[in-house]
């Protein structure tokens, strides 16, 4: 698009020369009003310098003392007498700072008269001879100025003090205001024709300028200016049509480029040469905890990150990029594991800049690793009592079981290991069932009393048989907890199944107890067994973990257990934790939410 058009017909300069003229005009009046301003300041030195002279005569004739001052009406007198021959303001003020003459107060009002000894004036001539101020007068309504001087060369006495309004002065101004206003209006009304003539000719477009560019500040380039005009402004008004027109596919590009960046779900940093952040998409803000605009682009934070600042160096060093690199970084979110790709923006030689695009694989790693773990941990698990099985069959096919007591000892051994492996496949099983999602809980109100009594029932064998000491506190008259009944009786009888495997049986004692309290139940199972130490309370509620793996298998676990009460109980909106003390028992605490009015009445 062609934007300067040649042949012009008028210019604008022309029309800039009627401002000029106004200008000018300004110029000159201000001129005036400078030299009324300079007028004022020499009326003013010549004003203080009669003062000043006038003071040094009258500080010279009382260089001592005057004996009739000791009676105040006598230095009061005497400033009258010399104000009145001077026409100024005469005051004496004695070294303490008390008034004992003034021209222009009685004598009998002096001693109300407040202590002048912090005035501006009196302080500058007790400390370099002269002291000089001006301000406003209440005693006269007017401005005034203001010279002392000590009285006595060997040691001052007194200060003597003269002042003269500056009426004169604003007198002087008045007339000075008179003649220029008279001078100046002739000037200012031809002045204002062409500058209204001026103001025709420019205002009406540059106005339509104005509001176009002001939408266009805003975002609307909808805008679209008249180019008929060859002058300055039919240029300004093309290059602002075709500017329009770049700035509105620019931000449908711009528009684009957001939507796609946004909906990416890597994390994506752009670093300028000096290593600030110009442009980081939704996904690394919330990566990194970054602050943005909606434009996606950052206010000019550093790269703080250690491992992001030595592939950012490594990047500008050798302007190679970087593929697929994994590193680990610490965020606000904890460790990740992030894929990192570094491209280097090179223009002319020079870098730009490095574009970051980071895929966080921290799930994915954590998948790899419990598939991992779990593989490894079932596989050991089935091995030891798979290799039991294997080994005393064979036994018994070798001869064994011609031998009555060592055949059912031997299949005694094996029916054992047969229903661990059995529990531990259907452990499984339910693990992953949890694990996946996918069951239908059937939510209703269910009396916890009842499901304890059922649990208790269940397992009332092995508590016989260790002779359990086994307290139960569960009123039945608590209110319903929310849940589902057969699953909430799996995880009551996984920690009650948990505290009869690792009690005494000499002395083992139980303690299952429930309280509600702010819309919670709190259920509660307490033991006196081996307890767990400290450094494994965090982990017992993970999969195949055992505190002591030989005392596990021995007494039939699974390490499953725990781990299938914390699903179940975290998909009923609950919180499970345990409190122990080596060899001192353990508690395992249920939170659960209990039934609301309205679903127990659903219910029934």
């Amino acid at each position: 698009m062609k934007l300067l058009m040649p042949g012009m017909k008028s210019s604008v300069a022309a029309r800039l020369g009627l401002v000029f003229g106004a200008i000018i005009f300004f110029t000159i009046s201000v001129s005036y009003v400078y030299l009324g301003g300079h007028l004022r300041d020499l009326f003013f030195q010549g004003l203080k310098n009669g003062l000043e002279k006038d003071l040094q005569l009258n500080r010279e004739l009382l260089d001592q003392r005057p004996s009739d001052w000791d009676v105040l009406s006598n230095s009061d007198a005497w400033a009258d007498n010399v104000g009145a021959a001077l026409e100024v303001r005469v005051t004496v003020i004695a070294m303490d700072g008390k008034v004992i003459g003034d021209s222009y107060i009685s004598a009998d009002r002096l001693e109300f008269i407040e202590n002048h000894r912090d005035r501006p004036e009196v302080q500058g001539a007790l400390k370099t001879g002269l002291g000089e101020s001006i301000r406003f007068s209440d005693t006269i309504g007017e401005n005034m100025l203001y010279l002392a001087m000590p009285l006595g060369h060997q040691s001052p006495y007194a200060v003597l003090r003269f002042a003269k309004p500056l009426y004169d002065i604003r007198l002087l101004e008045e007339e000075l205001r008179k003649g220029v206003e008279g001078a100046l209006f002739w000037s200012l009304l031809l002045s204002l024709m062409f500058g209204g003539l001026t103001a025709v000719f420019l205002a009406r477009p540059l106005k339509r300028i104005a509001m176009a560019a002001g939408n266009f500040v805003h975002g609307d380039y909808s805008e679209r200016l008249p180019v008929a005009r060859h002058d300055e402004i039919g240029q300004l008004s093309r290059a602002f049509n075709f500017m329009s027109d770049e700035m509105k596919r620019m931000d449908r590009q711009e528009e684009w480029y957001k939507a796609v960046i946004a909906s990416i779900r890597e994390a994506i940093i752009v670093i300028d040469p000096r290593g600030n952040i110009m442009l980081a998409n939704p996904a690394a803000c919330r990566l990194f905890n970054l602050e943005v605009a909606n434009d996606l682009r950052g206010a000019s934070r550093k790269v703080t990150h250690p491992q992001l600042l030595e592939l950012f160096e490594r990047v500008q060093k050798s302007q190679t990029p970087i593929v697929k690199e994994e590193i680990l970084v610490k965020t606000g979110r904890g460790e990740r594991v992030l894929r990192v790709s570094a491209v280097p923006v090179v223009k002319a030689s020079y870098s730009e800049g490095t574009v970051f695009v980071l895929n966080d694989i921290t799930r994915l790693r954590n998948l790899e690793r419990i598939r991992r773990d779990f593989v490894s941990s079932v596989s050991h698990e089935l091995r030891t009592p798979l290799t039991s099985i294997k080994g005393y069959t064979e036994t018994l096919l070798e001869g064994a079981i011609d031998d009555r007591e060592d055949a059912l000892h031997f299949l005694g051994i094996i029916l054992r290991e047969s229903e661990q492996l059995t529990a531990l496949v259907n452990d499984v099983l339910d693990l992953s069932k949890l694990e996946s999602g996918k069951i239908d809980y059937k939510f209703r109100p269910v009396n916890l009393a009842e499901v304890v009594s059922r649990s208790i029932r269940l397992l009332g064998r092995a508590l016989d048989e260790k002779a359990i000491d086994l307290r139960v506190q569960v009123p039945e008259t608590l209110s319903p907890v929310y849940a589902d009944r057969e699953y909430l009786e799996l995880v009551v009888r996984n920690l009650l199944d948990n505290a009869i495997k690792y009690v005494s049986d000499a002395d083992g004692r139980i303690k299952i107890s429930a309280r509600q309290s702010n819309g919670m139940m709190r259920f509660e199972i307490e033991d006196n067994g081996v307890g767990i130490p400290q450094q494994d309370l965090g982990r017992v509620f993970e999969r195949f973990y055992r505190v002591d793996k030989a005392r596990s298998r021995e007494i039939g676990g699974t390490g499953l257990g725990l781990s299938i009460v914390k699903h179940i109980v975290l998909a009923h909106n609950g919180h499970v934790e345990v409190h122990s003390r080596l060899n001192m028992g353990s508690i395992f605490t249920v939170t659960l939410p209990l039934a609301s009015k309205e679903q127990q009445h659903n219910q029934v």
